[in-house]
């Protein structure tokens, strides 16, 4: 018989060695660092005796969506033991998890998902996705002449945290599945050994600045003739061109990989031979709507207009029914409804096309969205779409 309940403060250090041997890891770092940003009353340690087989967090965080930002929460260190799986620990702990978020009032729920398969059957649905990419050096030429009207240069690591947030900040405004790196974060990636061990593999951060103000930067490491860009922030489109044209031309490098880039990024457009570009897609973040009616009220929409949706949830009872939803610019406001639905949908989906991941239509076509009022669909499209589609550049 398994005990669930939150771990106390004696357990700490157990419990996260247990998180890390379930994913196969030892910790490198002293786990005592995490403690002062560790919850205890939203944690979950699952016990056999004193043993811990199982566990998982969550923590406040703000996310963006569409038009705003939300405060919603962060779920992480999902675990069970490699002795003590198949045996329903981690649905017992997803769905306590779900309606503990929910008695807590947040609307939303986001992790990121080390297998896919997973959390479907959870509600949660693909929030964000992004592009990792290769190029080779010969086929890395621009369409245009570029001239560089800035200056890049190389910033101590010990830096960073003063002064790459806000330049984080301002090249992502507007973009919904971001999450804004709290400080302390930075402190610690200044702090990493990356930045001092001997040989190849440590992190490099490079800034462009032009008329006295940085407004871009890059992160970069590199491994044999690959140079990858961990991350690349621009807020100009002089400082995208100039980073990534620096990336590329790094003496003895044969090719230059990217990460975690966004769907809609202008660097294929701006390629000679974008065709070189090898590509390919993955989700980012994925998130759970835990109360539909307060999650729509949040958000604002493209188009004013007035849906009824009905929503199906298997594990949030006070989810499923019917919503209708009058949505503009300046938000929405929802309520409960017997009115006849003009969409079926269920809640895991719902979060996608809420997220601007995915429009109503394509779901449809995947046989995902029931439209029972003609013309629902292309309403839909035009209410929830985004200027930018969701990108999550970073972990929380």
């Amino acid at each position: 018989m398994f005990d669930m309940r939150p771990i106390t403060g004696d357990e700490f250090v157990k419990w996260t060695r247990a998180e890390a041997r379930a994913h196969g890891n030892r910790l490198d770092d002293d786990p005592e660092i995490l403690r002062p940003h560790f919850d205890l009353e939203r944690s979950i340690g699952v016990f056999e005796g004193t043993d811990i087989v199982g566990g998982a967090h969550s923590h406040v965080i703000e996310m963006s969506i569409p038009g705003g930002s939300a405060t919603i929460a962060g779920v992480a260190n999902i675990a069970v033991q490699p002795t003590h799986t198949r045996q329903g620990i981690m649905t017992r702990m997803m769905h306590h998890q779900i309606h503990d978020i929910h008695e807590r009032g947040e609307p939303l729920a986001a992790l990121f998902a080390t297998e896919s398969i997973i959390y479907g059957r959870f509600g949660y649905g693909i929030g964000s996705l992004y592009e990792r990419w290769t190029i080779d050096r010969s086929h890395n030429r621009y369409s245009h002449r570029f001239e560089n009207q800035g200056r890049v240069s190389f910033i101590d690591p010990a830096d960073i945290a003063k002064d790459l947030p806000e330049i984080f900040r301002r090249a992502t405004v507007g973009r919904p599945g971001v999450f804004q790196r709290p400080i302390h974060q930075w402190v610690r990636d200044s702090q990493a050994t990356e930045h001092t061990q001997g040989g190849q593999g440590g992190l490099f951060y490079i800034t462009y600045e032009e008329d006295g103000r940085i407004d871009g930067y890059a992160v970069y490491r590199i491994i044999g003739t690959n140079l990858c860009v961990n991350e690349l922030m621009a807020v100009t489109s002089k400082a995208n061109t100039a980073l990534w044209r620096f990336c590329f031309d790094v003496d003895r490098m044969s090719t230059t990989e990217a990460l975690r880039r966004p769907v809609d990024d202008p660097l294929p457009w701006i390629l000679a031979d974008p065709r070189r570009l090898q590509r390919s897609t993955r989700d980012g973040v994925w998130v759970r709507i835990i109360d539909v009616q307060s999650a729509l009220n949040l958000r604002q929409y493209m188009h004013s207009d007035r849906l009824v949706i009905e929503v199906t949830d298997e594990l949030c009872p006070w989810n499923s029914g019917r919503f209708e939803l009058e949505g503009s610019s300046k938000g929405g406001e929802c309520s409960t409804s017997h009115s006849q639905p003009d969409l079926s949908i269920n809640v895991s989906n719902l979060a996608s096309a809420y997220m601007g991941a995915i429009s109503f239509s394509t779901l449809a076509m995947a046989g995902l969205v029931d439209e029972k009022t003609p013309g629902a669909l292309i309403k839909a499209d035009h209410m929830f779409s985004v200027q930018y589609p969701p990108w999550t550049p970073c972990n929380f």
